[in-house]
């Protein structure tokens, strides 16, 4: 039934007028106050049905009775109605949550990805967004937990089937050394599968999927995944191509970054590598997946190479804190993940990935906590300020006490390593050369990433 066709008696429509009316009012004065919208319920729907009667194009009107019928676990009508609010109102974040969570409730977790990313793509900071985000991981989450499980009881079959040689999944990297590094494990795993999924050539496997079905084999918590589980892994994942990276990182010595691509028969090609200091690790990651990119037979144009580079942040103490929100948000943890995610805007404003995670990770308690009525509100409460997160920035924090960034010249990029002094702390923001140092100067060490190739 679409929003315009409601079957309504003459005399029911007569006998709820007034209600109707006088609802329209409290919803008239929530929207030109700029608030959050009141939760919704199922008493609600005569009164709205009744108004729409009049009104029928009233994207607000047509939203609300979509989030009320959502509210009555009435989704088939709700998704209906919604979509034609979306029509009248594409701005308005009510409209893809009821949409999405109803895909989300009937397992369709493609669906209601695609609704978020579409909604996300055009508005990303309208109020709800942040809800919008919020349900967009948790589904993302779903969505691969159900393709792991379906994976693991699909296997033999899966290795009947030849793995799509341009399809690439990232392992978590092993990181061995000091324990404040082991979440790069998932954060170099994240960046290199975004970096790689930044060239036409690759389609990648979501570093959530490939971290979900190393769990349901009971991997994800072993030192390292072997060759020939490795291979497993991608048959499963349809990967024809898996990168493995171990980062060990020893008291003292450089840091070394290498990348291989190794063959399913175990032939190890086109070795390549990077030196430097720890805290120049994000630029040897870009250095490396440009690399390793043109040996396995792709060539970047300058618009590719530009956009590697810029991708994330040249700042290791906000992707440190990056890494551990991915972490905690994989355990579920989200008010822990939204405040390593703070941490990381504070130390780098300008990293655009740890802002949105931020705010998704923020809107997650409530998304997830709150009552099908809510939808309302969650729709209508603005992103969580990332702004305030850099102004409110004081000694006292963690974070700051620890951090100190030093711009490094062409000439200390080329020179020998040496030890990293400490220097003043500048401004979190700063220009592609610039590094970071967490506190005292971490421990270097080898970093190896190796590709498989089928």
């Amino acid at each position: 039934m679409s929003h315009r066709q409601f079957p309504l008696a003459h005399q029911r429509r007569r006998n709820r007028a007034a209600l109707g009316a006088a609802f329209s009012v409290v919803l008239v004065g929530v929207g030109c106050a700029g608030g959050v919208a009141p939760e919704v319920s199922p008493s609600e729907i005569p009164a709205l049905e009744a108004r729409l009667e009049e009104t029928p194009n009233d994207g607000d009107l047509v939203l609300r009775y979509s989030a009320a019928l959502y509210s009555a676990g009435q989704c088939d009508s709700a998704t209906a109605v919604a979509r034609g609010g979306i029509a009248l109102a594409p701005s308005k974040a009510l409209g893809p949550l009821v949409v999405g969570q109803c895909l989300e409730a009937g397992d369709d977790y493609d669906g209601a990805v695609q609704v978020y990313e579409s909604y996300l793509a055009s508005y990303p900071e309208e109020r709800g967004s942040g809800a919008v985000r919020a349900r967009e991981s948790l589904a993302r989450h779903e969505r691969a937990l159900a393709t792991a499980r379906q994976a693991l009881a699909r296997e033999s079959e899966l290795a009947q089937v030849d793995a799509e040689p341009t399809t690439v999944a990232v392992l978590p990297v092993t990181i061995v050394g000091d324990e404040q590094y082991q979440p790069l494990s998932r954060g170099l795993a994240e960046i290199l599968t975004t970096d790689l999924a930044l060239l036409e050539r690759f389609r990648m496997v979501e570093r959530l999927q490939v971290g979900a079905l190393l769990e349901e084999m009971e991997l994800a918590r072993t030192d390292r995944v072997d060759d020939g589980t490795a291979a497993r892994v991608g048959r499963m994942l349809r990967a024809g191509r898996m990168v493995q990276g171990m980062a060990t990182i020893p008291p003292d010595g450089a840091t070394r970054l290498e990348a291989s691509v190794l063959l399913s028969t175990g032939e190890v090609r086109n070795a390549t590598s990077q030196e430097g200091r720890v805290r120049d690790l994000m630029r040897m990651e870009k250095e490396i997946v440009v690399d390793i990119a043109e040996q396995m037979g792709y060539t970047l144009s300058e618009a590719e190479r530009r956009t590697i580079l810029e991708n994330g942040t040249q700042n290791l103490a906000a992707f440190l804190a990056y890494s551990q929100g991915l972490e905690a948000e994989d355990l579920g943890d989200y008010a822990a993940a939204a405040a390593y995610y703070g941490q990381a805007v504070r130390a780098d404003p300008n990293f655009s990935g740890a802002r949105s995670a931020y705010q998704g990770a923020s809107a997650a308690t409530t998304t997830t906590q709150g009552s099908p009525g809510s939808v309302t509100s969650v729709a209508t409460t603005p992103p969580a300020p990332t702004d305030v997160l850099v102004e409110t920035a004081s000694l006292g924090d963690p974070l700051s006490s620890t951090v100190v960034d030093v711009a490094a010249t062409d000439a200390e990029a080329t020179a020998p390593t040496t030890p990293v002094q400490s220097g003043t702390t500048t401004s979190a923001s700063q220009p592609p050369s610039t590094v970071t140092v967490v506190g005292t100067p971490p421990p270097v060490g080898v970093v190896r990433i190796f590709f498989l190739l089928p």
